[in-house]
């Protein structure tokens, strides 16, 4: 009992937290339920169940599969997060599926909770608290953005990244900088490096404003350097490998980092809901100019924005506003990069990566701290800082007018300014909602202010409170109302969903899987091997291949493929197709399917990663293989190591005449130098901070 009267608050801000996401996820926490379609089905929900299943069922760890695009070092894809330890240890001890909710609600809670804490810090209370969190976690950018579950493992730590930057400004001790770097790695770790670019951001843009002249800029330096240098340690096993898969990959050649930028117009999608057409019931409309609602709707609530302006408007311009503002500006700069030109083509990190509207994780934190400083600020609400107030809230609007302006021939802009006209917001069929929220909005604080005028003191004061509840219902409305769509477009209810099954006879063959649906990376959960896949380091130069072969879209798995082709499927190593009406039809029947000669020979063993097979070699020759070419595969003669030869996409080794045990197997070693240098560099920046903490801590922290 006494627990709880000392930590009252804290319970109530866990309660608040929870119930929160009750409401809107309350269905996600039940067994059938998961953020469904798109990358959550085909990519991240198989990775996981594969993992799974070659941990528990068959004992090795999947750094090699055959399950994609003929062979693929999946462990080094950083978007399955295989080597993130948190993942890995939540799927062993829940299995892949119930450990995706677990990690849910456990980031969430550390996040919201997170921003409680921070709150606090800036003066605070529990409705303050409740309305920030509403606003950050439950936007409608943030849940259609649930599919993407390593966006949403690192986006829902921005207030656990800022509150450790808010300490670290106030006790300047190196433990919080070491906390730090480990909510950094967790969003590279999630396998989103944009992402932890975007956190990271944050981060640099809050210690910037709140320590501008507090903070000495070697301690400014001391800080950045040092967390830089814990990440690339922590990270450094998977960085490495994905460094190595990024090299080849059709990304490096083909990403335009202005793909995704939203046209100044759709600047009015954070405050007004679904304008180019809704989710599932709403007009039936279709976004027809190359977005998709994940990234284009990035709607925080048209009560926050109204919330978060009068905050700029009639509170006093602290550095905490400042951030806020700053973080809002952040959205505003990367998500119109195609037409305001401020980043150039060559820009280290920011030019690797496209859709940079998801800077509106940053917005909504800004627009979220705004709008619940005003709530709980209410009463220090004042026309004295109206000025002030224009020279913040007049920029954004000119910014936006000036490229529009700049930009008006563009066809998409053209088309875009039209769409989003004041004309069509007050004729569709959202509007009557979000008038009456702006009415109750603009009648609320007007209400307040004659309260505040014209009642004597001791009334109005004891009014404030039920002002203070009212604008914060209307917030938990307008985000309940517009989430709906959205929520039932993502939030599925899958219990009929089932993986299917597949003959015996093409386990461990490399087929075309035509009898089942097989997309993306759908392919792991059969036993097949698959020439088909996805990834996002796809190779160029086996996409290649099957753009020469006019073999289809290598995404998914079919079977209407014309028997003319048949030959060029044997040539890049497929043995059998498996038709939709169940028959197979076999296109070799040789022993050795793996190797391009005809050797006679048996496998003694044949799994993924590992080929163990007895040749019979008539003379000395090259073997050539239908195994995927990486320059970590190796292969043993008799228990001795030879070389191996790109031959093509495969590779080939010398055999010489004779009976041969011959054993090929994928060693991830990239992995194990980067644990080595990462060991080595974590011992060596330890034994710096431990020797040289006096100074470290008098001269430069101090």
């Amino acid at each position: 009992m006494k627990f709880i009267v000392r930590h009252k608050i804290l319970l109530f801000a866990i309660l608040i937290s929870c119930s929160t996401y009750v409401l809107f996820y309350g269905p996600f926490l039940t067994a059938t339920h998961y953020f469904w379609g798109s990358d959550a089905e085909i990519e991240y929900v198989p990775a996981r169940a594969y993992l799974y299943d070659q941990i528990v069922n068959h004992h090795t760890f999947p750094f090699w599969t055959e399950r994609l695009y003929s062979g693929f070092p999946i462990y080094a894809d950083l978007e399955n997060s295989y080597l993130n330890p948190v993942n890995v240890g939540s799927i062993l001890v829940f299995g892949p599926e119930i450990s995706y909710k677990v990690l849910h609600v456990a980031e969430y809670l550390l996040g919201s909770l997170s921003l409680f804490f921070l709150l606090r810090r800036k003066g605070m209370g529990l409705l303050g608290f409740a309305v920030g969190n509403v606003i950050y976690y439950f936007n409608t950018f943030s849940i259609d953005h649930q599919i993407h579950f390593n966006i949403v493992m690192a986006f829902f730590l921005i207030p656990t990244a800022l509150l450790l930057t808010d300490l670290f400004l106030e006790r300047r001790k190196t433990g919080l900088i070491v906390l730090q770097s480990l909510v950094l790695t967790n969003a590279v770790l999630w396998g989103h490096m944009q992402s932890a670019i975007i956190v990271g951001m944050g981060v640099f843009a809050y210690m910037a404003v709140l320590g501008f002249r507090k903070m000495r800029l070697r301690t400014f330096t001391f800080y950045f350097l040092l967390l830089v240098a814990l990440v690339f340690v922590e990270s450094f096993p998977q960085i490495l490998p994905t460094f190595g898969l990024f090299g080849g990959s059709s990304r490096e050649v083909d990403l335009d980092y202005l793909k995704g930028s939203l046209t100044p117009s759709m600047a009015v999608f954070s405050f007004v809901p679904y304008l180019l057409g809704g989710y599932v019931h709403f007009q039936g409309k279709k976004i027809d100019v190359g977005f998709t609602y994940t990234e284009i709707y990035t709607y925080l609530g048209l009560s926050s924005v109204l919330l978060a302006g009068l905050a700029i408007a009639l509170l006093r311009k602290s550095r905490d506003v400042v951030a806020a503002y700053v973080f809002i500006w952040i959205f505003l700069i990367f998500s119109f990069l195609k037409y305001n030109h401020l980043v150039p083509a060559g820009t280290p990190l920011l030019t690797l990566f496209r859709d940079w509207e998801r800077t509106v994780a940053l917005s909504s934190f800004g627009v979220a701290f705004l709008a619940a400083l005003f709530i709980e600020n209410i009463r220090a609400i004042s026309p004295k800082h109206l000025r002030m107030g224009a020279v913040f809230l007049i920029p954004p609007v000119v910014y936006l007018f000036i490229i529009e302006r700049l930009n008006a021939d563009d066809s998409l802009v053209a088309k875009m300014a039209k769409r989003t006209s004041l004309h069509t917001i007050v004729s569709y069929g959202y509007f009557p909602v979000l008038a009456i929220i702006t009415g109750s909005i603009i009648a609320v604080v007007i209400l307040y202010l004659i309260i505040r005028k014209f009642i004597p003191a001791k009334v109005a004061w004891q009014s404030v409170f039920a002002v203070q509840l009212l604008l914060a219902c209307i917030v938990f409305f307008d985000l309940v109302t517009f989430s709906k769509d959205v929520l039932e477009f993502r939030l599925k209810d899958i219990s009929d969903y089932k993986v299917a099954t597949i003959p015996a006879e093409l386990a461990n063959r490399r087929v075309v899987l035509g009898s089942v649906r097989v997309e993306g990376m759908e392919s792991l959960y059969y036993d097949s091997w698959s020439p088909f896949g996805y990834s996002q380091f796809e190779e160029k130069s086996y996409i290649d291949i099957y753009k020469r072969l006019g073999l289809g879209d290598i995404k998914k798995s079919y079977d209407k493929i014309p028997s003319e082709n048949f030959q060029q499927l044997v040539d890049i190593g497929i043995v059998a197709i498996s038709r939709k009406d169940g028959t197979i039809t076999h296109l070799t029947e040789k022993t050795l399917d793996l190797i391009r000669n005809d050797l006679p020979g048996e496998y003694v063993e044949k799994t993924e990663g590992r080929i163990v097979m007895r040749v019979n070699n008539p003379a000395d020759s090259v073997v050539r293989t239908y195994l995927k070419y990486d320059p970590n595969w190796r292969v043993d003669v008799d228990g001795t190591p030879v070389p191996i030869t790109r031959d093509g996409i495969f590779f080939s080794f010398p055999l010489s005449g004779g009976e041969h045990v011959v054993t090929a197997y994928y060693f991830p070693r990239p992995l194990y130098v980067a644990i080595s240098v990462s060991l080595i560099a974590g011992v060596i920046i330890a034994w710096l901070l431990i020797t040289f903490r006096k100074p470290i801590r008098e001269k430069i922290l101090r």
